[in-house]
C-alpha cells in the first residue's frame, strides 16, 4: 500500500479548521429592555406614565406652567413601595406631564351641564351626622342660619367627562388624565371668602348668616341587607376609567377639611396676577396632583402582587350572636354574597379566566369549634373604643390563635398553599353579639382616642379577619340616625375590601384624603362595591412587573448554550411582546407574554445549571466534531487515487471489455489475448 505526504501549504488550514470545531465560541448577550440598576435595590424596571392635567376654569395666565411641572411641585419619578413587605417592588415610575387648558366655551358647556342636574338641599346646624340631612362641616349654630348645598350626581359628571374627552385631546396612550376645575366664576354656587369668615369668626353676640357650597354626591345600597348610604359631600370623583376629576372650588367637605381654592387664596392674600401668586397657585394645584399620582395613577402595594393560575378564597363565616339575636335575624347566609365577591376579584385577574378565582364559604356556629369559642370568649372584653363607644373583641388574641406564627390553629381549617399554580386566601368572618367589634387596645388610645383602635376588618398577610355585629351592622337601619327599619350592612363589602388588600391593593387615600372620593371598594367614604380602573391597572401591572422582573433577572445571569439558546430566544421575544402591550396599558393582554418570558427564562436557567456542566458538554461535542471534520478533510484532500486497473473500455475486434495492464502500460483484451 502506497504512502502519502501532506504538502506543507495545507497543514495550517487543516489545523485551523480542527481547532474551530473544538473551541466553544463565546455567547452573545441577549438583547432585553432597558434596566435601571439602583444601588441597594438590585434589578429594577422602569415604567413610564404620562399625566395629562386638563384645566377647566383655570387659565395659563393664572399659573407658572414651568414651575407646576417641575420636581418642586409634582413628582418626576417614584419608587413603588410595598407597605407591608420588602422595601419596594423594584419598579420605578417615570412621569411626564402635559397641561391642557379648556377654552371658555368648553367650560361653559360643562357648567351648563352641571346646572341641568343640580339639586339643592338646605341644612341647618341642629345635628351632626353624615347620614341625615345635615352638612357635618357647617354645624355652628351661633353663626349659621342655613347651609345651601348644591349637589351634582358624581356618576353622571364622570360619564360626561368620559364621553367628552376628545375636547381635551383624549387620554394619553400610556397614562392618565387629571381634570382640575375651578368653577366658582361660571355660575356654580360656591363658598366665598366672606361667607367663610362670617362662619368661622368668633363673635358675641353673633348674627347668623347663610353659606353656599357645592358638592358631588351618590347613594349606595348595601348588597346584602339593603341599607341605603348617601355619600353627599365629595369634592372629586373618578375610577370607572383612566381619569379622575377634582373640583378645587367645591366644598369644604367635613371628610377632608380642605378649603376651596377661592377661599384659600384670599385667606393667604394671594393674587394670581402677581408673579408670586402664579407660583402659589401652581404649588397649590401641585399638592392635589401629588395625591392623585401617588394614590391612584401609580399607587404603592400593601402586600406583594403575585401571579397564580388560581386564586382560592376560603371564607369561614362564624356566628357568635346570642340565640335571641340569631332568631331575630338576619340569617347568616343572607349577610354575604359569594357571587359578587367572585365577580369582583375575577375583574382584577382576568388572565386567570372565568374559573381562575374560586370562592368557598362555610357557615358555622362558634360553638362548633370549642377552642375558637374559648379564645373568642377570652378576647371579648369590657373595654370600649374611646371614639365609637363600642365594646371590643381583642383582635390580636384571635389572630394569634389562628396564625402559624402563633398557636397555628388555622391548620384545622385549611392547609394554605401559595404557589404559581394556586394561592389560597383564608378569611374568618365573625358575626358578634350586641355591637361588639374587633379592636386592639393600644396604649396611645387611652389618652388620645384614635379610630385605629377598632377595625371592622383587617388583611393580615396570611389571612383576613372581619368582625360585624348584630346591632351596629346587621340591624343598624333600626337606629334613628338611619331610620331604615329592618335594613343593615353585611359582610360582602368588607370581604371584597380586605381580599383586595390581600391581592396587593392599598387604600386610595394614603397620600391625600381627596382621593377617598373614588369609585373603589378600597376606599372608605364612597362605600363603592367594585374595584376601580386604577385598582385593576395596579394589580395587572404588578403581575407583569413580577413576571418580567423574574425573567430579566434570570436571563441576566444565565449563559447562552446550545441546550438553552432556544429558551433564551423565546423568552426575549416574549419580553418584547409583553413590553409593547404594557407600554400601551394593555396590561391584561401582556400577562400571557410576561408569563411565557418567565417560564422560558426559568427553563433556560435550569438547563444552564444542570448536573452536567455546559462547558464539559461543549468540550466533548467539540472533540467529536473536530475528529469527524479532520477525518473527512483527510479523506477528501489526501486520499490515494483509485487503481486504474479497475477502469475498462471495449475491444474493437470482439467488443469485449478491455483491461488496463499497468505492467505493459497498455489496454489488454483477455478474449483476444492481445494488447490493443
Amino acid at each position: 500500500m502506497g504512502e502519502f505526504n501532506m504538502r506543507p501549504s495545507l497543514v495550517l488550514p487543516v489545523v485551523f479548521i480542527i481547532l474551530l470545531s473544538v473551541v466553544q465560541v463565546p455567547t452573545t448577550h441577549s438583547q432585553s429592555p432597558q434596566l435601571i440598576n439602583e444601588q441597594g435595590f438590585g434589578l429594577n424596571r422602569s415604567a413610564s406614565l404620562t399625566i395629562k392635567i386638563a384645566f377647566l376654569g383655570i387659565t395659563p395666565s393664572e399659573l407658572n406652567s414651568t414651575y407646576l411641572k417641575s420636581s418642586v411641585s409634582v413628582p418626576p419619578l417614584k419608587y413603588q413601595a410595598i407597605l407591608a413587605g420588602p422595601l419596594n417592588t423594584g419598579v420605578i415610575f417615570n412621569f411626564s406631564y402635559q397641561l391642557v387648558f379648556a377654552d371658555n366655551s368648553t367650560v361653559n358647556k360643562f357648567a351648563q351641564y352641571l346646572s341641568s342636574i343640580q339639586k339643592q338641599q338646605n341644612t341647618n346646624s341642629t345635628a351632626s351626622s353624615p347620614y341625615g340631612p345635615i352638612n357635618p362641616y357647617f354645624t355652628n349654630s351661633s353663626t349659621l342660619s342655613v347651609a345651601r348645598n348644591y349637589f351634582y350626581d358624581a356618576d353622571k359628571v364622570e360619564a360626561w367627562l368620559g364621553s367628552n374627552m376628545t375636547l381635551f385631546g383624549g387620554n394619553p396612550v400610556s397614562g392618565y388624565t387629571l381634570y382640575v376645575a375651578d368653577l366658582h366664576g361660571f355660575g356654580i354656587p360656591s363658598l366665598d371668602y366672606t361667607e367663610y369668615q362670617n362662619y368661622v369668626t368668633p363673635c358675641r353676640p353673633c348674627t347668623t348668616r347663610p353659606v353656599d357650597a357645592h358638592y358631588y354626591n351618590r347613594t349606595v345600597t348595601d348588597p346584602d341587607l339593603g341599607l341605603k348610604l348617601p355619600r353627599h359631600y365629595m369634592t372629586g370623583w373618578g375610577g370607572s376609567g383612566r381619569f379622575y376629576y377634582m373640583d378645587l372650588s367645591a366644598g369644604p367637605s367635613y371628610w377632608t377639611n380642605e378649603l376651596p381654592l377661592q377661599v384659600a387664596s384670599q385667606m393667604r392674600g394671594v393674587s394670581t396676577i402677581t408673579y408670586y401668586g402664579k407660583l402659589w397657585m401652581s404649588k397649590f394645584i401641585g399638592a392635589y396632583v401629588n395625591g392623585a399620582v401617588n394614590n391612584l395613577f401609580a399607587p404603592d402595594q400593601l402586600y406583594p402582587v403575585n401571579y397564580a393560575q388560581n386564586y382560592n378564597i376560603q371564607l369561614f363565616v362564624i356566628d357568635n350572636r346570642t340565640t335571641a339575636e340569631q332568631a331575630q335575624g338576619p340569617k347568616l347566609r343572607a349577610t354575604i354574597n359569594e357571587t359578587r365577591i367572585q365577580e369582583n376579584l375575577t375583574s382584577l385577574v382576568p388572565f386567570a379566566g372565568a374559573t381562575g378565582v374560586t370562592v368557598n364559604i362555610r357557615y358555622a356556629n362558634v360553638t362548633d369549634y370549642p377552642g375558637l369559642a374559648a379564645i373568642v370568649a377570652n378576647a371579648t372584653t369590657s373595654l370600649r373604643d374611646p371614639v365609637s363607644g363600642r365594646p371590643i373583641v381583642d383582635g390580636d388574641l384571635v389572630y394569634n390563635w389562628f396564625t402559624t406564627s402563633g398557636l397555628g390553629h388555622i391548620a384545622n381549617f385549611i392547609n394554605v398553599t401559595r404557589t404559581t399554580s394556586r394561592i389560597d386566601i383564608p378569611g374568618f368572618l365573625f358575626a358578634f353579639k350586641g355591637n361588639y367589634t374587633f379592636g386592639v387596645p393600644f396604649k396611645e388610645d387611652i389618652g388620645s382616642p384614635s379610630l385605629s383602635g377598632t377595625f371592622g376588618g383587617e388583611a393580615l398577610g396570611d389571612m383576613v379577619l372581619i368582625g360585624l355585629s348584630q346591632q351596629a351592622d346587621f340591624t343598624v337601619g333600626n337606629n334613628s340616625t338611619y331610620n331604615q327599619p329592618g335594613k343593615g350592612v353585611g359582610f360582602t363589602h368588607d370581604a371584597i375590601h380586605e381580599l383586595g388588600h390581600m391581592m396587593g391593593l392599598n387604600h386610595p387615600f394614603i397620600y391625600d384624603l381627596t382621593e377617598d372620593f373614588t369609585n373603589t371598594v378600597m376606599g372608605y367614604y364612597a362605600y363603592s362595591l367594585s374595584f376601580s380602573q386604577f385598582d385593576r391597572d395596579s394589580v395587572l401591572r404588578g403581575v407583569n412587573d413580577e413576571l418580567l422582573s423574574f425573567a430579566l433577572q434570570a436571563l441576566s445571569t444565565t449563559p447562552n448554550t446550545l441546550f438553552n439558546s432556544g429558551y433564551i430566544s423565546t423568552a426575549n421575544q416574549n419580553i418584547v411582546q409583553a413590553e409593547n402591550l404594557y407600554n400601551t396599558m394593555d396590561y391584561a393582554g401582556a400577562v400571557q407574554y410576561s408569563l411565557g418570558a418567565a417560564q422560558n427564562a426559568s427553563a433556560a436557567q435550569q438547563f444552564a445549571n444542570g448536573a452536567i456542566s455546559p462547558a464539559l458538554v461543549f468540550g466533548l461535542i467539540g472533540v467529536a466534531i473536530g475528529a469527524a471534520i479532520g477525518l473527512l478533510l483527510g479523506y477528501l484532500i489526501f486520499r490515494r487515487r483509485k487503481s486504474a486497473g479497475l477502469q475498462s473500455n471495449r475491444c474493437p475486434t470482439c467488443q469485449q471489455p478491455l483491461r488496463w495492464d499497468p505492467a505493459q502500460m497498455n489496454w489488454y483484451c483477455d478474449s483476444c489475448q492481445k494488447p490493443v
